[in-house]
């Protein structure tokens, strides 16, 4: 849980970080010749609260350092990146310098190759896989694209909490291509090989295609079969259709076996905190956009699963969002959204509300104010309300450095008071050399 919880926090960092890109930066950062570019963020939060394994509340003060360079040499094709964390608990004994990306990538003028050597996130397969080693893609005639890639994952030097359970090689071979039935479609195999248990190994396939004699609806699919087990070990399919050029329906199928022995990232459906086996989903959502400032997302989606002892359950989960960017001449925008999920059980559910606007009082000053509720029935083994009022500033302090502050008020069954702040400064830079 933590693991995944930590993803996720990665990735809204990541969000974070372009939407202040967007704000703090005028034009295109990249160097159109030799050059570097990136930023350089340090974020302090304190009191952070934390409750031990006796239930006893100790105050932290966490503080962040992260660094996104890239050196570009466009004329040859060459591109070295790295993304660094820095982590270090005051009052208290963690630290930690975490290498999420330390690649050097090159090709040639006519993209028929390309090569990335040293840590980087693999896509290629089903799953987001971190490894030290190297991917080439290569295009020996049109509409014909193959991949290949190997590394390994040494557990010690992973990032933390998100390390894995053991140490592993992974290599595969991909076949992508986009000349056959007007389709985009590809055939992979993967080896995964881990250092305490057996060797396993996968087939994948994907397809996407837009409807015959139509321009208005595609469908998709993903599957994975586990060769020795001979186990589909995930299947997705879908259609999606523009019903009108304000009406967007998809429909979705998904199952897959979960599979503890690897990470989930990918597709991390809400019920396999308690699936024990097969989860199968079958999910509707609707986008529709009545009018220029306002769009509506909804979706449900009813899930069948394992849990302990073989036995089967049910769970559905429905949302709502609502995106208003009104009265964009003077900055406003706002998002609502809405869910209840209902897992096994009578009393598994959850019903909550989030909310927020965004106001731009100046050129170089934007507002936040966000807010959220929750009430839970043993999800997390806790029943009760929670409750988050978060109010922020971004302010441009002079050309590409960002200061944000934030003050947070919580509570709920853990913390009937938990007030924090938030300090951070952001400097983006991109120069030619």
């Amino acid at each position: 849980m933590a693991k995944k919880l930590f993803n996720a926090a990665v990735i809204l960092l990541l969000i974070a970080s372009a939407r202040n890109a967007a704000l703090g930066q005028e034009e295109i950062i990249e160097p159109q010749s030799t050059g570097l570019y990136g930023n350089a963020t340090a974020l302090f939060q304190a009191p952070s609260p934390l409750l031990n394994a006796f239930r006893n509340k100790k105050f932290v003060y966490p503080f962040y350092q992260y660094l996104d360079l890239s050196v570009v040499n466009p004329r040859n094709n060459f591109t070295f990146n790295t993304f660094l964390r820095g982590r270090e608990v005051f009052n208290g004994d963690q630290e930690s310098l975490d290498v999420y990306n330390a690649f050097l990538q090159f090709g040639n003028d006519a993209k028929t190759y390309e090569l990335r050597i040293g840590r980087q996130i693999n896509t290629e397969s089903v799953n987001f896989v971190l490894m030290d080693g190297a991917l080439a893609r290569i295009k020996p005639i049109d509409g014909i694209e193959l991949v290949a890639y190997g590394g390994y994952q040494k557990r010690s030097l992973q990032p933390d909490p998100e390390e894995p359970a053991d140490s592993f090689g992974i290599y595969g071979i991909k076949l992508k291509t986009d000349a056959i039935l007007g389709s985009l479609i590809s055939v992979g195999y993967e080896l995964y090989d881990p250092d305490d248990f057996s060797t396993r190994q996968f087939i994948n396939v994907t397809f996407n295609r837009v409807v015959p004699f139509t321009d208005y609806a595609d469908i998709y699919g993903l599957a994975e079969i586990d060769i020795k087990e001979g186990n589909l070990g995930l299947l997705t399919a879908g259609v999606s259709i523009t019903v009108l050029r304000s009406l967007y329906v998809n429909l979705e199928y998904d199952t897959y076996n979960l599979d503890e022995d690897r990470d989930e990232f990918l597709l991390d459906p809400i019920f396999d905190l308690f699936s024990d086996g097969r989860m199968q989903q079958a999910k509707v959502g609707v986008t529709f956009v009545p009018t220029a400032y306002l769009e509506i997302n909804g979706s449900y989606a009813f899930s069948h699963y394992d849990v302990i002892g073989n036995d089967s359950t049910n769970g559905n989960i429905v949302k709502l969002g609502l995106n208003f960017d009104f009265w964009r001449q003077i900055g406003l925008r706002a998002f609502q959204g809405f869910y209840y999920i209902e897992g096994a059980g009578d009393n598994d559910r959850a019903v909550g509300m989030n909310t927020s606007v965004y106001e731009q009082l100046t050129s170089n000053w934007q507002l936040e104010f966000a807010f959220a509720y929750a009430y839970y029935e043993k999800i997390t083994n806790q029943d009760g309300n929670a409750f988050s009022y978060i109010v922020g500033s971004e302010y441009v302090l002079f050309r590409n450095l960002v200061m944000r502050t934030a003050i947070e008020f919580n509570t709920n069954p853990d913390f009937e008071k938990d007030v924090r702040v938030d300090m951070g400064l952001s400097y983006y830079f991109s120069k030619n050399l």
